[in-house]
């Protein structure tokens, strides 16, 4: 079984909204976007490790009605299909069931229960296999690691952790019918009984004990005794074990809190991923009654604590644990490092924003996905770009994956970007922000260097699917008769969409406009502005012309020092 879509009514700031899952699912969008929002709805579907609906701390107060409820699509293998009863049953082998946290006034179903669509497409009145707590078993499992988590909780011996359940798993399976085991609990049996009888030289000893006590019960009639019990694989596992690290460089035996976050934040995240390899069973395909397979990771920002070398070694892991076909995870991060892992695979990404205490959550669907290749590709036929290999999907995913770096992946996390040609506007632009050049609020601005005003329509199309505002500022190079360039400047206006707040074209371009000449070769060229600008060579007057052009390209919120729009 695989969770393939997620839809939620009504919780929190969430209204209305839904999106795709994949294998690997990234939630990424500003601090108080809605992140931890969806990963605690999907929590409260499970009821694992106490999470549960809060009727006080939950509700969407901007809602009509009072029902609230999470809904999950499911898609079947053919055995799990099999097995589910006839009703739910659907030619497409998937299973949408919705988890009822609050009831509205008139609703008959009561909160708390999971209620499925039927084969015809409607909600049953009966809940699904009728018990309250029946996810619990018919949807799979789920393990979540949340922002800030203790090591203990996870290592612990004492109680319920991921530590504990690999031992507890292995024991019970090579300790059981072992040969120490039983010489163990053997070794136990002659302890208990010889010990009883050992007596201290004043005359102390287990037996005497239990005779005192005894004798002073006899009234009640009731005799008093002391016994060792035989150790069972639990008693094993909390009493008898310790567990450490050895460094290389030190060669001696040390306890995890003698290391860094980092290591402790890694280490959590291997006890869960090795604890599900130890414990999870395979499917039964024999089964005749409907226990689907499924296990899902929920990782709230993975990246803490890790530099980004090991950011990227464990986006590298989480991405091959949901390759393999028995994982899926889904990330809430912050991380354009974990996000620029995962440009190959765009519809993966899920983008949070929240504007006006409301959470609207974008996504660039399969489809959506294919409609803007398609989109590129009659774009690059109309600039001269029609290379045979330019004219295919794989092609312009290759692109967005070359492009989308760890540097520019921060676009998904900007809440507002400026689309700039090359590397020279964007170090100009980000040295007058700086030296307060550029007036206005420009906290959360990202410029972005789209290498070329032939990807400036691109980089809008997707924006505008993930819901992200933005700005233009390019040449019109109009010193230049080539037709291409009057084909791009018609083309990055045909572009522009809901959330571009404007379009700016130097008249020329950015050199001219400056007077920033003879600079020689092209990659010279963000230097030498930057030189200019340092030893004020550039006019004043056209400092300033270019400084208002920006800041025409602001929000108008921004600009008036009030947060953008999010």
């Amino acid at each position: 079984m695989k969770l393939t879509h997620v839809s939620i009514h009504n919780f929190r700031g969430i209204l209305d909204q839904e999106f795709d899952v994949g294998g690997y699912t990234l939630l990424v969008g500003s601090n108080n976007s809605g992140k931890s929002t969806v990963i605690d709805c999907i929590r409260a579907f499970y009821e694992k490790d106490g999470a549960k609906y809060g009727p006080t701390d939950d509700p969407y107060i901007g809602a009509d009605d009072r029902a609230s409820w999470i809904e999950l699509t499911f898609k079947l293998s053919d055995d799990e299909h099999e097995t589910l009863a006839p009703e739910y049953q659907t030619t497409e082998k998937s299973l949408r069931v919705r988890k009822l946290f609050r009831a509205d006034e008139h609703e008959e179903r009561k909160a708390g229960f999971i209620y499925a669509y039927r084969s015809k497409g409607d909600l049953a009145q009966n809940s699904f296999y009728g018990a309250k707590n029946v996810q619990s078993g018919k949807f799979g499992t789920i393990h979540y690691v949340p922002a800030i988590s203790k090591v203990e909780e996870h290592a612990k011996l004492t109680g319920p952790s991921a530590l504990r359940d690999i031992l507890v798993d292995v024991m019970a399976n090579v300790a059981g019918d072992s040969d120490a085991y039983r010489k163990l609990t053997a070794n136990v049996e002659d302890f208990s009984t010889s010990v009883q009888r050992e007596t201290t030289p004043d005359g102390r000893s287990l037996d005497r004990l239990q005779a005192e006590i005894t004798e002073m019960m006899a009234p009640w009639r009731s005799r008093f005794g002391i016994e060792f019990q035989t150790p069972s694989i639990n008693d094993v596992i909390r009493h008898m074990f310790n567990s450490h690290f050895v460094d290389d460089v030190y060669d001696e035996p040390q306890t995890i809190d003698q290391y860094g976050s980092g290591f402790q934040r890694y280490f959590i995240y291997v006890l869960v991923r090795v604890a599900s390899s130890y414990v999870l069973k395979a499917p039964n395909t024999t089964a005749t009654v409907f226990t689907p397979a499924m296990t899902l990771l929920l990782f709230e920002e993975p990246e803490a604590f890790l530099h980004p070398q090991l950011q990227d070694v464990l986006a590298q892991s989480l991405n091959e644990l949901a390759s393999d076909g028995r994982w899926q995870v889904m990330c809430a991060t912050h991380s354009s490092q974990f996000v620029s892992r995962s440009t190959d695979h765009i519809p993966s990404i899920v983008r949070l924003s929240q504007h006006g205490g409301e959470v609207t959550a974008r996504q660039v669907t399969q489809q959506t996905w294919e409609r803007l290749v398609n989109d590129n590709q009659e774009l690059n036929r109309r600039v001269g770009e029609a290379h045979d290999d330019d004219q295919t999907a794989e092609m312009e995913a290759i692109k967005y994956f070359l492009w989308l770096n760890p540097d520019r992946s921060s676009v998904f996390f900007a809440r507002h970007v400026l689309l700039v040609e090359g590397a020279t506007e964007v170090a100009l632009i980000n040295r007058l922000i700086g030296s307060g050049e550029i007036r206005g609020d420009t906290a959360g601005l990202y410029v972005l260097d789209c290498m070329g005003k032939y990807n400036i329509h691109r980089f809008m199309n997707l924006l505008e699917l993930l819901g992200v505002p933005h700005a233009v500022i390019h040449d019109d190079d109009s010193h230049n008769d080539r037709e291409d360039h009057r084909v791009i400047n018609d083309l990055i206006h045909e572009a522009k969409n809901s959330f571009t707040v404007a379009i700016e074209a130097i008249a020329g371009n950015l050199e001219r406009m400056l007077k920033i000449t003879d600079v020689g070769r092209p990659h010279r060229k963000p230097q030498h502005a930057l030189y200019r600008y340092e030893t004020s060579a550039i006019e004043p007057g056209k400092l300033r012309q270019f400084c208002d052009l920006v800041e025409r390209c602001l929000p108008p919120s921004q600009a008036n020092g009030q947060p953008g729009a999010d």
